[in-house]
């Protein structure tokens, strides 16, 4: 859950992946050496949660 990143070997961010409650992948983010996003997916959950009393199927919150 929450964000994930990878580094490279001067400490910059390459890479961001941030995940829901339920572990979807909900945005990957690709960094220049800059920290500029250079490419940016969005993802939508495929694993929902479901409300017990209503039946109800939503989004996990990621944070």
């Amino acid at each position: 859950m929450g964000p994930w990143h990878e580094w490279d070997e001067q400490g910059r961010l390459l890479r961001e992946t941030i995940y829901d409650a339920l572990g979807n992948k909900i945005i990957h983010r690709e960094l220049d050496e800059n920290q500029n996003i250079v490419e940016q997916e969005h993802f939508a959950p495929t694993t929902l949660m479901i409300d017990p009393e209503t039946g109800e199927q939503y989004p996990a919150p990621w944070l």
